[in-house]
């Protein structure tokens, strides 16, 4: 087995290396201590591609694979964490609509996630359920042409700017995993708002809020595959999600290492 990168990984690396120095290293420390959204450098990031990375061509991806992929998040993550997962996240929700919606959904929210000009965001995280999806309480209930949705969400990355949402809610009377569902949930649907930021240690330029559902109104035609596939949609994205986690980790840990070199390097101690 070669560990050798391909001529196309290099150029990705270099590409995004070069990027982050110019676009995001620069303003990085300044959005964080003012909890800025990196906005217009998330557009900039779909412009070279970047937010639809492991997306196929037809659908306005890039096509490349997760070592690619990995290797331009690592960048990213060098110069600005906040930017990273920001563009991980966008990266994460377009996964399931590939894998599991119809045509039609992928026609119309594909393309525009990998361009930048949509952001995305995935909701399963709740009060009572973090990584226990079987307690999820969040609930849809059929009516008519539509879902009901009640509960609430949390920790979601990206819920304030979000174009489209991975919201995973129970539908079933079944127990644990079983009776979970996954919908497109697009912004100003009725019955959705966001609720509390949340207060954070890091990444402070990155969006984490709360979801509040009372009554929300989501089209049956925004249902990803058919009730009951919940569970898996929502592991077969977070496989994807790991990659993003390890590969922003490779980052920053990096970023950190120099700094404390450059730090060892001026370090004056006893006179010396």
């Amino acid at each position: 087995m070669s560990f050798q990168l391909t001529q196309e990984q290099e150029m990705i690396r270099l590409m995004a290396r070069d990027f982050a120095k110019k676009e995001l290293e620069p303003f990085a420390g300044k959005w964080d201590r003012e909890k800025i959204f990196p906005k217009a450098a998330l557009k900039k990031l779909g412009d070279l591609g970047l937010m639809g990375m492991m997306l196929p061509v037809e659908y306005g991806g890039a096509g490349v694979g997760a070592v690619g992929y990995s290797l331009a998040l690592q960048e990213i993550a060098y110069a600005c964490a906040s930017t990273a997962v920001t563009m991980s996240v966008t990266n994460l929700s377009s996964d399931p609509i590939l894998k599991f919606g119809s045509e039609d959904q992928k026609q119309r929210y594909l393309p525009p996630l990998a361009r930048g000009e949509m952001l995305g965001a995935f909701a399963i995280t709740e009060p009572g359920a973090g990584s226990d999806p079987g307690g999820m309480k969040t609930r849809a209930e059929e009516q008519d042409d539509h879902y009901l949705v009640n509960g609430s969400k949390v920790f979601i990355t990206n819920g304030s700017y979000a174009d489209v949402i991975i919201l995973v809610t129970r539908t079933g009377l079944e127990k644990a995993t079983r009776g979970l569902s996954a919908f497109l949930l697009t912004r100003g649907t009725p019955g959705f708002k966001v609720g509390r930021a949340e207060e954070k240690m890091g990444l402070c330029a990155s969006d984490t809020v709360e979801l509040l559902f009372d009554d929300c109104r989501i089209p049956k035609e925004n249902l990803l595959a058919k009730e009951g596939f919940g569970f898996r949609i929502a592991m077969t994205a977070l496989d994807g999600g790991r990659i993003a986690i390890a590969s922003q980790s490779l980052g920053i840990a990096r970023a950190c290492l120099y700094e404390a070199i450059q730090y060892a390097k001026t370090r004056k101690q006893f006179g010396k």
